[in-house]
């Protein structure tokens, strides 16, 4: 008899006025899940109830400055001290509400796969690229993914999602098969707002944010799975 897969959620990021309840929101609807912040040194962690890792800050890549750097060692970090099967890699300025959603996973995502949420992915607009806010998946396969990554030296310019996505296909996995077919073989896309619910600070503060949004995300693409 196979048992029951222990369920993880690393959130990855700066500390930020949400953190605190967005740890509290995944305590109450996951209330067996192992539970991890990876953060940074000098963050202030008052009041965080979970296991916390701090790391270092990485280098910004001079040439085109971005944190996708920061991402890549967050993850690299927090999966090394998160044990459980099956994990929910998620940002610490947003809420996943969705209190099914590890429920959806295993009854919709074939395990091979990293279940992801659609907000210009789907729409394979741009090569390579899945969103990076979400993922879930089994821990082996986070860890292929994470941690084969090499820190981004800012040459050639790429934007953050796809560099990562990029590598994980094309180098991890040393899969050259057109886009369409190889994000289907690795990824599976869930709605943005209905399947994930996500709430997103900086979407719900920021014009710049929802203008952005707004025009290069009209997250409406048709997902086929």
């Amino acid at each position: 008899m196979k048992s029951t897969p222990t369920l993880g959620i690393l959130i990855q990021g700066k500390v930020s006025e949400w953190t605190k309840d967005i740890i509290h929101e995944y305590r109450e609807n996951f209330p067996t899940a192992e539970i991890v912040l990876s953060t940074w040194e000098g963050e202030n962690l008052e009041n965080i109830e979970c296991k916390i890792i701090q790391s270092k800050l990485p280098p910004i890549p001079e040439s085109h400055p971005n944190t996708v750097n920061y991402q890549i060692v967050g993850c690299q970090e927090g999966l090394k001290n998160i044990h459980s099967d099956v994990v929910m890699k998620c940002r610490s300025d947003q809420f996943i509400h969705n209190k099914s959603i590890f429920e959806m996973f295993f009854q919709s995502c074939p395990p091979e796969k990293i279940m992801v949420p659609e907000l210009g992915t789907a729409s394979k607009i741009i090569e390579h690229r899945t969103s990076d806010f979400c993922q879930i998946s089994y821990r082996e396969i986070l860890l292929d993914y994470w941690n084969n990554i090499p820190l981004y030296t800012g040459i050639p310019w790429e934007e953050s999602a796809k560099y990562m996505t990029k590598h994980y296909v094309l180098n991890t996995k040393n899969d050259n098969d057109p886009w369409k077919l190889t994000l289907k073989k690795y990824f599976f896309i869930k709605r943005f707002h209905e399947d994930f619910q996500i709430e997103w600070e900086k979407l719900n503060l920021l014009d710049n944010y929802k203008e952005t949004y707004d025009l290069s995300y009209p997250n409406s693409a048709t997902i086929d799975n």
